[in-house]
């Protein structure tokens, strides 16, 4: 899966001149938090609704109101942006946004094809697109097997019980513990009743260490 799956194509966008409460307006009327600046068809930064809320002159000032206001009046986005955003392409895997996202603790990311902005994707995006591509508002069951080595064949067995039952494989994670040296696996299955499945798991040897149903509305039955 990649960022063209979740980003936001054509977003708003304003200029580096334009007015700190222009933005704001904007930013209010279409229900955004982010305006990429745009300056002559290139990027040159990007202002938040965090951003936009810091303009505003601390209440401690010595200025009046008439001043205050007058500034804020006057005062562009570009003097308040955060110049050369952190950029990723349409193609960029979203699991390697997410990654960068979080290591450079920003929530958003412009999308630049070859040097035009065309999207912007935000971490929001990115994770109610993951809850979808998991199954997780789907109704169903989670098994958790334990103590797997990491082979191929360990795999082949599962899915072949797993099809044994005609049931559908919403999603399967596989999560590698260092600190054990072994795998760990969260299936999530289309069945209310995952017991036969888990018997079955466990005839076969595997270390079934939690199954449950879930309902997409509430949770655990």
């Amino acid at each position: 899966m990649r960022i063209r799956d979740v980003m936001t194509k054509n977003p708003i966008t304003v200029d580096s001149e334009t007015l700190v409460l222009d933005a704001q307006k904007i930013m209010r009327e279409n229900n955004i938090r982010r305006l990429p600046i745009v300056d002559k068809g290139k990027l040159v930064g990007i202002v938040t609704q965090h951003d936009l809320l810091l303009a505003a002159p601390s209440p401690a000032t010595s200025l009046s109101i008439h001043e205050l206001n007058y500034l804020l009046a006057k005062m562009k986005v570009k003097e308040i942006m955060k110049k050369n955003p952190v950029t990723i392409t349409p193609d960029t895997p979203f699991e390697e946004a997410l990654r960068i996202g979080q290591e450079k603790k920003i929530g958003s990311f412009p999308v630049i094809e070859k040097g035009k902005l065309v999207g912007i994707a935000t971490e929001s995006d990115i994770v109610r697109f993951m809850t979808r591509a998991l199954g997780i508002r789907e109704e169903g069951s989670r098994i958790t097997i334990e103590g797997l080595g990491g082979k191929l064949s360990d795999l082949e067995k599962i899915i072949s019980i797993v099809n044994q039952h005609n049931t559908i494989v919403l999603s399967m994670i596989s999560l590698p513990r260092p600190e054990k040296k072994d795998w760990m696996i969260v299936l999530r299955l289309k069945t209310s009743d995952p017991d036969p499945i888990v018997r079955d798991f466990k005839k076969a040897g595997f270390n079934v260490t939690y199954s449950a149903w879930f309902r997409c509305d509430s949770g655990t039955t």
